[in-house]
């Protein structure tokens, strides 16, 4: 029977050195590593603000709650994507609604499938650039504009990505990213959270860490 593995770790001796640096520090959880981690994932998305948080559909979820969806709001989602789309969107109160794949041949959500499912209640779409493919960005930035809708970017499956020569995670208002074991950049579980306003940055931050201003690493350091 010919079986496909669902991932193959690419690890080595510095993935063990670094877990070890990790734990005999003493942080463990929120700090200096994951500062580290923030700043470098925003020099490679060219200045956009990152806020790691816990996993992939934390990131969603961060998301759809800094962009005050909630009951009576719709969100248009891929029908074709992982089901973390749809349940935060519905973790907010608000409701799904699904688009279809643009073809056979393109699997990323059709822009003409989104523009068909638009209704006055509509606040937001998200798109998710399957397999690392970019769905069409300009397009749906632009449709986005026109209608007045909001753009979160479910960038799971293309860390490091571009359309054009921008980065993947920040034509949209959020980029959401996942680094889930499976994915191309395999941390175990964790995500990041990528935005270009600095008050929905300071949202996002607040939310994350519900609602405190100073961590626990502001505190050692000061």
């Amino acid at each position: 029977m010919w079986k496909v593995q669902l991932f193959e770790l690419n690890y080595d001796e510095r993935e063990v050195r670094a877990v070890e640096e990790v734990v005999r520090s003493g942080w463990i959880t929120m700090g200096p590593k994951t500062s580290e981690f923030e700043s470098a994932f925003q020099t490679q998305l060219g200045g956009h603000r990152c806020t790691a948080v816990s996993s992939g559909t934390a990131a969603l979820h961060l998301a759809v709650l800094a962009l005050d969806l909630g009951p009576g709001d719709e969100v248009i989602v891929p029908a074709l994507t992982f089901v973390a789309d749809a349940n935060a969107v519905r973790m907010a109160g608000a409701e799904p609604v699904f688009a279809d794949c643009e073809s056979l041949e393109n699997w990323n959500v059709g822009v003409d499938s989104i523009r068909q499912r638009i209704t006055d209640r509509t606040r937001a779409v998200v798109c998710v650039h399957y397999a690392g493919y970019a769905c069409r960005m300009e397009e749906l930035r632009a449709l986005c504009d026109e209608k007045g809708l909001a753009l979160v970017e479910d960038v799971a499956h293309a860390p490091g990505g571009t359309y054009g020569d921008r980065p993947l995670g920040t034509i949209g208002d959020v980029g959401c990213f996942s680094f889930f074991t499976n994915k191309n950049l395999s941390v175990g579980e964790g995500g990041m959270v990528a935005v270009g306003d600095p008050d929905l940055e300071a949202t996002i931050r607040l939310l994350r860490s519900h609602g405190m201003t100073t961590l626990t690493l502001d505190v050692s350091s000061e």
